[in-house]
């Protein structure tokens, strides 16, 4: 009888822990170089460079680098595909909303002179 029970026991577990793992959502990997264009910037050509995305722990960096120079997304939030955060050139604060997606991500720097928008594609 005890074994019984132990089994009917096992076996409930071992469905409840399985129907468990197959629920957990995963998330894509967005870290990695991307190419991108920065393109909608009043009275200048399109910036075109390479975004590192890495990850340590919970900590997301994303390093902008072009011919302008090199900086870093501040305030950075990677929730999901969604990711933003703020970098400062010459002075002027840019906010950054975009979304990545199938290797490529797009979105929009907006300042207080309007948007310019990004579009970036994976190495």
């Amino acid at each position: 009888m005890k074994s019984r029970m132990f089994l009917i026991l096992s076996l409930c577990l071992s469905c409840l822990f399985t129907s468990q793992a197959m629920t957990i959502p995963t998330f894509a990997d967005h870290t990695g170089t991307y190419e991108f264009v920065v393109s909608d910037i009043p009275d200048q050509p399109d910036v075109k460079g390479t975004m590192v995305v890495s990850k340590t722990g919970d900590e997301v960096k994303v390093k902008f680098s072009s011919e302008v120079g090199e900086v870093y997304l501040s305030n950075t939030k990677l929730e999901g595909d969604k990711l933003s955060g703020k970098i400062e050139v010459q002075g002027l604060v840019l906010s950054l909303k975009g979304t990545f997606s199938d290797g490529g991500f797009e979105g929009q720097f907006n300042t207080e002179y309007g948007a310019m928008g990004i579009s970036a594609t994976k190495k």
